[in-house]
């Protein structure tokens, strides 16, 4: 089980680990960036040193270089900065420097092997020295290494103390994040919980306006649910209505052949009567078979650019001859042009011809009616409409259920599933259904996307 928490303090140490790795690194670099730029800026000191004291030599002479550098070695605060000017003898002409115990060279030089004037702070330990010349003489010129120490502890321990208040604020965004994560997680799992117990219409809470990814998991979460609890209903109410409109069809049966079995023989006519039940019982499960799988998208590999205007066009010429034998016109309108859509093309086929022999059966003999195609930049519309009785605005919020038949077409024949595999197919494609008022009569509207695959 789930311990509350657990991902809190998981998150947390995540946040200050990741915190703590990436303040380091920019530590680090700023550390050795600063210390490379105060080593650049005391070469660039030096160099300007240097240039001075050249153009004074070229100026004024020996006599007034000399006395340059034992004043530039004076004015500086316990030796912090050495000079030596130096002959070619190798005699000491100016500085602050007795001798030397090793060769100079640029680098950096240890205080023991360097004999100068007067005290040095206790915080030099060595200096950073060159050597060049001017004229016939060597300059040598150093820096004591704790002006670098200096700015590298100042800047060490400003690194140091931001580091801990980063890592600091690393755990508590952590712990932040990580408990208010935590509680989602608990939300969303007690709503599964809840639909797990049979509680269907639980939903997971949603933020109004977050678009984070538990946000977006959640609203994921509750289409799912939505659809399971809708899948779930209408397998329930297919059960109720199988139980209820198939029962009477089933016993009428079952009374009809258990009276051909008491006969010494069989009348043909009851025999027929008999295999038309069957076949209707039959035909009822197959629609209902149909409308399951239509249901499950299990058709929609199937799917192609489909010209929904020629479709029409097949499904007039089909019926026109049947409803002028009833008494009935429709009439087509459709474009010259081809109205595509993405959809099945047999689907389509069954859904157009599906309203169309709806319209015919339950409207009386003088009935018009109408069956059109339009297209738009994105979309495209199938509209069926008749002069005829109508439905009456309580049914038409009912029609595209299952088995259900209004008090008007009861005796007009159908099992009461030819609207809802309608629906069914539509829904299959994305496209929307209305039904309207004709004044008089019913109107039929079918609206599909065409920009959508």
């Amino acid at each position: 089980m789930h311990k509350p928490g657990r991902t809190s303090l998981r998150l947390s140490l995540q946040f200050a680990f990741l915190y703590a790795i990436l303040t380091a690194v920019i530590f680090v670099g700023a550390y050795w960036f600063t210390n490379f730029e105060v080593r650049g800026w005391l070469r660039g000191q030096m160099v300007s040193d240097l240039s001075i004291l050249t153009d004074i030599y070229e100026k004024n002479g020996k006599d007034n270089l000399i006395q340059s550098v034992n004043i530039m070695a004076a004015v500086n605060f316990e030796n912090s900065r050495i000079l030596q000017l130096v002959s070619g003898d190798g005699s000491i002409l100016a500085g602050n420097i007795n001798e030397l115990t090793v060769p100079i060279t640029d680098g950096y030089v240890s205080v023991e092997k360097i004999q100068i004037e007067g005290a040095h702070s206790a915080e030099i330990s060595g200096y950073w020295v060159s050597q060049n010349p001017i004229g016939p003489y060597i300059l040598v010129q150093g820096t004591g290494n704790h002006v670098i120490a200096e700015v590298l502890e100042a800047l060490g321990l400003t690194l140091v103390a931001g580091f801990l208040l980063i890592l600091a604020l690393g755990a508590l965004v952590g712990v932040w994040v990580g408990r208010l994560t935590e509680e989602r997680i608990e939300t969303i799992s007690g709503t599964l919980e809840k639909v797990s117990a049979g509680v269907l219409s639980a939903r997971v809470p949603t933020r109004g306006g977050s678009n984070d990814d538990l946000s977006r998991v959640s609203v994921s979460i509750n289409e799912t649910l939505e659809k399971l609890e809708n899948l779930v209903e209408s397998q329930v109410q297919i059960s109720n209505d199988i139980a209820h409109d198939l029962r009477t069809p089933l016993q009428r049966l079952r009374q009809r052949l258990e009276k051909m079995s008491n006969e010494r023989t069989v009348d043909p006519q009851s025999a027929v009567a008999a295999l038309e039940q069957t076949e209707d019982i039959i035909s009822t499960f197959n629609a209902l078979l149909r409308i399951a799988q239509i249901e499950a998208g299990d058709r929609r590999e199937r799917f192609q650019q489909t010209d929904l205007g020629k479709l029409v066009t097949n499904v007039y010429e089909a019926f026109e001859p049947s409803a002028e034998e009833v008494g009935q016109s429709i009439e087509l309108d459709a474009p010259p042009v081809p109205v595509f859509v993405w959809g099945d093309p047999d689907l389509l086929m069954q859904l157009i011809s599906n309203l169309v022999e709806n319209a015919l059966r339950h409207t009386p003999a003088g009935t018009a009616i109408r069956i059109a195609v339009s297209g738009a930049a994105d979309s495209a519309t199938f509209t069926i409409s008749d002069n005829g009785p109508g439905i009456s605005s309580v049914d038409r919020g009912k029609v595209f259920r299952r088995f259900y038949r209004g008090e008007k077409s009861r005796t007009s024949g159908g099992n009461g599933l030819g609207l809802s595999l309608c629906k069914a197919i539509a829904e299959l494609h994305h496209a929307t259904i209305r039904l309207t008022d004709n004044d008089p009569g019913l109107r039929i509207d079918i609206r599909f996307a065409t920009n959508q695959k």
